[in-house]
């Protein structure tokens, strides 16, 4: 499925463009380290010539024709926490085609916007950004395929958030529980969140760090958001009431790459949003609750397997009444 448009911006309220193919990136000075294409993310270039820097940490890269092949950063991990969480550490990327080196204080996140033969067979394709997102996509058993559209990812079992002005509609991934769920661990949070627009197509991606990037707030973010988030803060990306990261030392860390004008995605004007200025967020339906269309089968086994815990016979499937909340909580 085709997703893009003729922009790729970066960082939450800075929005700087970002080179969309070779030519643009030749002449923003950005350097091509690899002569040779790779079979999944083609070649890679860095602003810093020396490759990804604490400074410069993104990774663009191109299809031997030139176009837009994925993108990439690198996290740090300080004060002795490694760059990732030990349950998120197979995402990363074991063999980056340009440094740093990798290992536990260092982690590569790559995510590939095409994939098979388009990649460095010369040809182009009428796809402006891509037609899948892969991270990891080297990885093997450990790369996963996101889907790019809104239906894919409720069917892959991540969690609807809020919706902000520019971004869309959040979904996060739970790596420890899944369907539709959140742990409230953040060690299990899946290291790149989705966001839809109203069409139910992609629109951005960020990748989240459980390590503060940012060296100095708002004058030296190295790319990423211009502040880290607390705990409370990064909670305003769902709808959860009773949302936490349980486990976080520190502030979270944030980086959006959007794939088109931020402008042309906006949050609907019947949501409740808990921020509403200088830009609406945190937007959600409104509160109450509405009919399910979840698989009643599981619900009815949960149910069953409640009731035996408590010794207390199981109410028949036709005896069941199952709503969900806006914020995606079952109420049987």
């Amino acid at each position: 499925v085709q997703y893009g448009g003729n922009k790729l911006e970066r960082t939450f309220t800075r929005y700087v463009d970002l080179p969309m193919d070779e030519k643009m990136l030749t002449e923003a000075g950005w350097t091509k380290h690899n002569s040779v294409c790779d079979p999944h993310l083609g070649f890679v270039w860095t602003k810093d010539s020396s490759g990804a820097t604490k400074g410069d940490p993104l990774k663009l890269y191109t299809t031997a024709a030139g176009q837009l092949a994925g993108v990439g950063v690198i996290m740090i991990g300080y004060y002795g926490k490694p760059a990732l969480p030990e349950p998120q550490q197979k995402w990363a990327t074991a063999e980056p085609l340009v440094g740093p080196t990798p290992g536990e204080a260092l982690a590569h996140i790559d995510v590939a916007f095409r994939s098979g033969d388009i990649v460095c067979s010369g040809k182009t394709s009428e796809e402006s950004v891509g037609d899948t997102l892969i991270v990891n996509p080297a990885g093997g058993q450990s790369a996963r395929t996101l889907p790019v559209t809104e239906q894919g990812i409720i069917e892959d079992g991540w969690r609807r958030g809020s919706c902000f002005d520019g971004m869309g509609w959040h979904y996060f991934l739970d790596t420890a529980v899944g369907k539709g769920q959140l742990s409230k661990q953040a060690s299990n949070l899946f290291p790149v969140v989705t966001m839809y627009d109203d069409e139910g197509s992609i629109n951005a991606i960020f990748f989240a760090s459980t390590n503060n990037q940012v060296s100095i707030p708002f004058l030296k973010s190295n790319d990423w958001e211009p502040v880290g988030l607390s705990d409370s803060q990064m909670c305003k990306n769902t709808c959860d009431s009773d949302c936490t990261f349980k486990g976080m030392d520190g502030s979270w860390s944030t980086l959006h790459i959007y794939f088109k004008d931020h402008t042309s995605v906006t949050c609907k004007a019947d949501l409740e949003c808990g921020l509403t200025f200088p830009f609406r967020g945190n937007c959600c339906d409104k509160k109450g609750v509405e009919e399910t269309e979840q698989p009643f089968e599981e619900i009815v086994e949960m149910v069953e397997e409640l009731a035996a815990a408590a010794e207390e016979p199981a109410p028949t499937a036709e005896q069941l009444v199952v709503r969900q909340t806006a914020t995606g909580d079952f109420h049987v």
